[in-house]
């Protein structure tokens, strides 16, 4: 498993977006922080936090989409398909790759903490939680795009559709939606949105319903990449 965490690993390094796109992000937070701090006067992580998630949603599909789908596309999924590792092992070595430079990108946004504790006081374990639901936000993300990638051979199909519904599942706690349906369709629609049990955590509230949720979402579509994989062997 090793051996396959560090090839997935470098092979998404090694690639024009494994290392511009995260970039861009962190150099994208850190241009909103600087500018509601010296610009409209607002020393505060709320923008970080209420934005990040609005770009996990193009930037995790970016990253994923060619996880499983060049392998099907240069039919390199049958050789790794022989070695002598479980479904499990193989999902789990891509989704833990993929894990750690997110991770790293989110590491790359801990200069607007730091700053921003240079010029106010701040919770620190407050923003500890936040970026746990970050990193479960983020681990929910990956694994539903690395389902997506398991069942396309073509990858910007696999970006498109992932980043499309990861889109719109975003938007389900927005106030947007809330003027288009009806309270009853939008309270249940608000109950499965990521987004309103990131709140929780942004909070700095570690709640075991919103973490159940994550760990619950993340295994489901977990065990689904698997078992498409099984279908192929």
């Amino acid at each position: 498993m090793k051996a396959l965490y560090k090839k997935e690993l470098m092979q998404i390094l090694n690639s024009p977006v494994g290392y511009s796109v995260p970039v861009a992000f962190a150099l994208f937070l850190g241009y909103l922080f600087i500018k509601d701090v010296f610009v409209v006067g607002s020393a505060s992580l709320k923008p970080f936090f209420s934005v990040a998630p609005w770009l996990l949603f193009i930037l995790i599909p970016a990253l994923s989409m060619r996880s499983i789908s060049e392998e099907k596309r240069a039919n390199t999924i049958e050789v790794l398909m022989t070695l002598p590792l479980s479904e499990d092992t193989i999902v789990f070595s891509k989704l833990l790759s993929l894990l750690t430079i997110i991770s790293i990108t989110l590491g790359l946004t801990l200069s607007i903490p730091i700053v921003l504790g240079l010029i106010s006081t701040l919770y620190i374990p407050e923003i500890i939680v936040g970026y746990i639901g970050l990193l479960l936000l983020s681990t929910l993300y990956l694994s539903f795009s690395l389902y997506i990638s398991s069942r396309f051979s073509n990858q910007i199909a696999s970006f498109s559709i992932s980043a499309l519904i990861l889109f719109l599942v975003t938007t389900l706690s927005s106030d947007f939606l809330a003027n288009l349906l009806p309270k009853t369709v939008q309270d249940v629609l608000l109950f499965g949105s990521p987004i309103l049990h990131l709140d929780n955590f942004i909070k700095g509230i570690v709640d075991l319903r919103s973490l159940s949720y994550f760990i619950m979402l993340i295994v489901l579509f977990f065990k689904l990449t698997v078992i498409e994989l099984k279908k192929r062997s």
